[in-house]
């Protein structure tokens, strides 16, 4: 892994596959929303912001009742394709009488 920022209270990695690894002071590897905060603190990532866990909970935004769904119309049995005409047999040509000279 290679260090691309060493602070007092943090360290950044990268790592073979591309991804980022950050340790904090006391070497525990730091996770989830804390890590993504830091490496956005640090220039590394662009996104916005997201908030810890515990932020989360005391702020828990209220969720609104979707408007009710109607149920889509039970599909019946498909139709049935009509058979093809049946093909007429051409009316048989009368030979025409043989001539006699």
């Amino acid at each position: 892994m290679k260090v691309l920022k060493k602070t007092d209270t943090y360290t950044i990695y990268k790592k073979r596959s591309g991804r980022y690894a950050v340790e904090d002071a006391l070497q525990n590897i730091v996770n989830g929303a804390d890590k993504i905060n830091i490496l956005i603190e640090a220039g590394i990532i662009k996104q916005a912001a997201i908030k810890s866990l515990s932020d989360t909970q005391e702020e828990a935004p209220t969720v609104e009742e979707a408007p009710a769904v109607e149920e889509a119309p039970t599909v019946e049995e498909a139709p049935t394709v009509e058979e093809a005409p049946a093909v007429e047999e051409a009316p048989a040509v009368e030979e025409a009488p043989a001539k006699k000279d």
